[in-house]
């Protein structure tokens, strides 16, 4: 071991002592010049919301001139009232702007909370009875139909008409006899309405009908004739 090398080896210590002098002085010297640029960026930023605050200040003052000029004219200012149109005006138009501090030290947690204790809830009292309300345009559905009611009482016998007016014979009428022949009877000549008489002739120029066929026909006509006047006297009477 040579005589330097002993020298540097009893001197270690100092050797030690010194390099962290050193270094101390370098991390001292590094964090005063992050401070400084932490200042400089704060002074850059106070400056410019300085500026911002100024610019809202006299836009704010500008349109309440404006707002005042239109309203001397008679008219209606477009434009809202700053301090209604931006929340908190007066606070950001502040000039110098405030600018936040450091934040602080970092504190332990609190304890944690307690649970909430269970609450069972329990129906209040019951309110005021409310006013009736209109009543509704909308018509409701229909109802079930009810029981039937009761008879009524037996109405009083009705006045008698009046008498009718007498009848009239008929006019004419057609008939087929067992024969399959086809008869159209009308008045006879010199119709008397008190003492009907009536000609039948075969429908569509047929044969004259036979003895048999005639007495047929002279019994057809008779019973005609007498249910006419039956259901005529019925009439009447």
């Amino acid at each position: 071991m040579t005589h330097a090398e002993r020298l540097l080896y009893r001197g270690r210590h100092l050797l030690w002592i010194v390099a962290a002098l050193l270094f101390l002085g370098g991390a001292v010297a590094l964090a005063f010049l992050q401070i400084d640029r932490a200042e400089q960026r704060a002074d850059k930023l106070a400056d410019e919301a300085d500026l911002r605050g100024t610019a809202v200040s006299t836009l704010a003052g500008d349109v309440r001139a404006l707002r005042q000029q239109v309203t001397v004219k008679g008219g209606i200012p477009v434009a809202p009232d700053p301090t209604k149109a931006v929340k908190n005006l007066q606070d950001r138009a502040e000039v110098p702007v405030p600018i936040p501090g450091p934040p602080g030290p970092k504190c332990d947690p609190g304890d944690p909370g307690k649970p909430a204790p269970t609450l069972t809830p329990s129906p209040g009292p019951p309110g005021a009875a409310g006013k009736d309300g209109a009543d509704s345009t909308v018509p409701g559905p229909a109802g079930p139909t009810g029981p039937a009611g009761p008879a009524g009482k037996d109405g009083t016998d009705g006045a008698a008409g009046r008498d009718g007016t007498d009848g009239r014979p008929p006019a004419g009428w057609t008939y087929t006899d067992p024969q399959g022949v086809t008869y159209s009877c009308g008045p006879a000549d010199g119709f008397d309405p008190a003492a009907p008489r009536y000609r039948c002739s075969a429908a569509g120029g047929a044969a004259s009908p036979s003895p048999a066929s005639r007495r047929g026909l002279l019994g057809v006509g008779v019973l005609a004739m007498s249910s006419v006047y039956r259901r005529l006297g019925g009439q009447v009477s």
